[in-house]
C-alpha cells in the first residue's frame, strides 16, 4: 500500500531566503520544520521562469521532452506565438501514478484537466470556469473570494495597497487548501503559494532592506506564509512532507531589452511598433523571446530565414555569444560593447548542448542568463535599450528551495527530480519517460498509512 505525500510549493523563494527568516524568527513553524530534513538549493530549468520550471516540476523532465520553454512560445514553422497551457505538456503529470489527488494553484495547469481527484489551475488561468475539475468546485471556490492571482495594481503608487491584496488572497488560498484537502480521500498533495513571488518582483529591494518603510509589513507578509505551511504540515499528518521552489530570486536593478539590441546591432529587421513577431522581415538574422531565448532566423525553422549552412551557423552563433557577452551598462544607463561597466550577461548557453528528447525542435538556439542585478526582456517594442520598470526583483536558476521530511541527503538538486522523489516517497515508481532520480537520502521506512486522516 503506497503512502502519502504532500508538496507544498512556495513560488520565487530562494532556499537561503527560507533559512534566514527561519532563523531570524520570522517562520517559527518552517523552523522548526527544517531539522526534520537537509534544505537544499534546487536548481531549476533553462530558462528559470515559472512555466519551465512547474512543468518540469509536473512531469520530471526537461524541456527538450516536456516541450514548455516559456510564457510565450513559437508556433512551429511560423513566427506566430502562442501560450503554452496544459494540453500543450508533452509529458505526463505525475499525478497519474497516483490515484486521488488534490493539485491546486500549480502554474502550468490550465485548462484544469480531468483527473482522478481534484485540481485548481495557477496562473496563467485567464477563464475561472475552466480553472477547475470538477467544474462544480468553481462556484464554490468564487463565492468564498478565492482568486487565481494577485490584481497587481500600481504596486509603486500604492505598495500597502498590494500588500493587501496580497494578504486577502493567501488567506483565501489557505481557506481553499483547507476544504479542498478535507474534501478528497487524497494520497498526494500538490499545494502551492504564488504570492511570495508577487512580492518579490516587485518589492524584493524592501525585502532586503531594513530600513524601508515596507520592510516590516512584508516581514508580517512572511509570518502568514508560515502558518500557510504549518496548516499544510499538520494536514500532510506522518506522510511525506516536502517544500519546493521552482527558482530564486535576486535583485533586478537593470531592465535589458535584448530585441531592442538586435535591432541596434543589425541581426533584427522589426520595427519598434509591429504588432507581433508576424512582421519581421527576411532581413532578419535573429530575434528572442522572453527571458532571453534568442533564435537564429533559420531557413529550415521559419518561412522568412536565411539559408544557413552549418559553418555559417555556427559563426553566428558565435558572433551573438561574444558580442552579447562583451555588453556594459554604464552608470548613466548607456550600453557599450567592451566598455566600462556592468555586465548584462553572466553566460550564454547553447541550446544544442542544452536540450535533449522529443521536442528539442522547438529549442531556443542560445539562451542568454543575466548577470546580477540584471533582468533580459525580450519584448520587441521597446525602443531603448534599457528602461525603468517597477519590478526590483528577478529570477535565479540554481538557488531554489528543496526540502524532504527525513531527507538526509548532500548537494543541489534539480527540478526534473523532485517528482520522481515524490512517487518514491510514496512507495511509486517513476513514470515511464521521467528523467529525474529520487535524490532522498538515509530516508526512514515508508509509513504506509493514511496518515493525513
Amino acid at each position: 500500500m503506497s503512502g502519502t505525500a504532500m508538496v507544498v510549493g512556495l513560488d520565487g523563494v530562494p532556499h537561503w531566503l527560507l533559512r534566514k527568516l527561519a532563523d531570524d524568527g520570522v517562520l517559527p513553524e518552517t523552523a522548526a520544520l527544517l531539522p526534520q530534513g537537509t534544505l537544499r538549493p534546487l536548481s531549476a530549468p533553462v530558462p528559470d521562469i515559472s512555466s519551465t520550471s512547474w512543468a518540469s516540476f509536473l512531469t520530471g523532465t526537461d524541456p527538450g521532452t516536456h516541450g514548455v520553454y516559456g510564457f510565450i512560445d513559437l508556433v512551429p514553422g511560423e513566427y506566430r506565438t502562442y501560450f503554452p497551457q496544459f494540453p500543450d505538456l508533452r509529458a505526463e503529470p505525475l499525478w497519474h501514478a497516483v490515484d486521488r489527488s488534490v493539485v491546486v494553484n500549480v502554474p502550468g495547469t490550465y485548462p484544469a484537466p480531468p483527473m482522478d481527484g481534484l485540481l485548481v489551475s495557477g496562473f496563467v488561468a485567464p477563464d475561472f470556469g475552466r480553472a477547475v475539475y470538477p467544474p462544480e468546485w468553481g462556484d464554490r471556490l468564487r463565492s468564498r473570494g478565492y482568486e487565481l492571482d494577485v490584481e497587481v495594481g500600481d504596486v509603486a503608487a500604492d505598495p500597502f495597497g498590494f500588500l493587501d491584496r496580497v494578504d486577502a488572497v493567501l488567506s483565501a488560498r489557505r481557506a481553499a487548501f483547507r476544504e479542498l484537502l478535507g474534501a478528497v480521500d487524497w494520497r498526494l498533495a500538490v499545494c502551492v503559494i504564488t504570492e511570495t513571488d508577487r512580492v518579490h518582483h516587485f518589492l524584493w529591494r524592501d525585502l532586503m532592506d531594513p530600513a524601508s518603510p515596507l520592510h516590516q509589513r512584508i516581514l508580517e507578509f512572511y509570518t502568514r506564509v508560515d502558518a500557510a505551511v504549518a496548516e499544510l504540515a499538520e494536514r500532510a499528518g506522518d506522510g511525506a512532507l516536502m517544500i519546493v521552489s521552482d527558482h530564486g530570486f535576486g535583485p533586478a536593478g537593470t531592465q535589458f531589452y535584448l530585441n531592442s539590441w538586435l535591432r541596434e546591432a543589425g541581426y533584427l529587421a522589426l520595427p519598434a511598433d509591429a504588432a507581433s513577431l508576424e512582421d519581421l522581415d527576411a532581413g532578419t538574422a535573429a530575434f528572442a523571446l522572453d527571458p532571453g531565448r534568442l533564435y537564429l532566423n533559420d531557413a529550415s525553422r521559419y518561412p522568412r530565414g536565411r539559408s544557413l549552412s552549418a559553418g555559417e551557423r555556427r559563426n553566428l552563433l558565435d558572433e551573438l555569444t561574444a558580442r552579447v557577452l562583451a555588453l556594459r551598462v554604464g552608470e548613466d544607463g548607456t550600453v557599450t560593447e567592451g566598455g566600462p561597466g556592468l555586465p548584462v550577461a553572466e553566460e550564454v548557453l547553447d541550446g544544442v548542448e542544452l536540450y535533449s528528447g522529443p521536442c528539442v525542435a522547438a529549442a531556443p538556439d542560445l539562451v542568454v542568463m543575466p548577470a546580477a542585478d540584471v533582468q533580459i526582456r525580450g519584448a520587441w517594442n521597446q525602443p531603448g535599450l534599457t528602461a525603468a520598470s517597477p519590478l526590483t526583483g528577478t529570477h535565479t536558476r540554481t538557488d531554489a528551495t528543496f526540502w524532504c521530511r527525513g531527507d538526509q541527503g548532500e548537494g543541489g538538486v534539480h527540478m526534473r527530480d523532485v517528482a520522481p522523489t515524490v512517487l518514491a516517497s510514496m512507495g511509486l515508481d517513476p513514470l515511464p519517460g521521467m528523467e529525474g532520480t529520487d535524490v532522498r537520502g538515509r530516508i526512514p521506512a515508508l509509513d504506509g498509512g493514511r496518515s493525513h486522516d
